[in-house]
């Protein structure tokens, strides 16, 4: 009886370390390496017995020149903090993000980071943040001009909408309905769309009164 007890105890340990996550576990962004910060966002979900957690940067490969640094449910650290804790309701999400800074050099970043309870460090998350850039950084695109790329795509798409305004951006299903709904300002935004399944589906512009539409594949 009591063997049965201890295993019993360690399914729920399992359990309750399995369900604590960060969605999506991997993420990959792209932009120019002239942008001065390329950001990669992930949501963590605590299911640990804990409200105060504690993260540690286990790894952050950059490429020469490259800092970064990293944001928790509650704050942006500096390049310099690899380790702090923070608060978050068990049950509860947050935005976590990491930021790249590329320094104009065209390269690539990997930060891992591990979320665990600091009472109980034998439970653990991984999330993973990764990035790189392109060296140029001039966009042509036609004025009210919507391009969505790459289509198909399995993870991120990128909108690029020709004008000097401010717009909204809805990601629409096949049947028309609103999936994502976002403010834009400038050429270029990525979107993440792991989380969508595969099939057709409709980008949805609004500026200045015009509507434009651009349909693209999730893969």
């Amino acid at each position: 009886m009591k063997k049965c007890f201890t295993i019993a105890l360690l399914i729920i340990s399992v359990m309750g370390y399995s369900q604590s996550t960060f969605k999506p576990s991997t993420v990959f962004i792209e932009n120019f390496c002239t942008e001065p910060d390329i950001i990669a966002h992930s949501t963590f979900t605590n299911n640990f017995n804990a409200t105060t957690l504690r993260f540690i940067r286990i790894q952050n490969t950059l490429s020469s020149q490259w800092t970064s640094a990293y944001c928790d449910c509650e704050l942006c650290h500096s390049i310099d903090t690899d380790t702090a804790d923070f608060f978050i309701n068990k049950g509860e999400s947050c935005e976590t993000s990491a930021h790249f800074y590329p320094a104009t050099k065209k390269g690539l970043g990997v930060m891992q980071v591990k979320v665990f309870d600091p009472l109980d460090p034998s439970n653990f998350v991984i999330g993973e943040y990764r990035a790189s850039c392109w060296g140029a950084s001039t966009v042509f695109i036609e004025k009210e001009a919507l391009k969505v790329s790459p289509n198909p795509s399995s993870s991120t798409l990128n909108v690029q909408f020709g004008s000097g305004e401010a717009y909204s951006l809805q990601i629409l299903s096949s049947d028309g309905k609103m999936l994502m709904n976002e403010n834009i300002s400038g050429i270029n935004h990525y979107v993440n769309i792991e989380a969508l399944e595969s099939g057709l589906y409709v980008a949805k512009v609004e500026s200045a009164g015009k509507i434009f539409y651009a349909k693209f594949l999730k893969s």
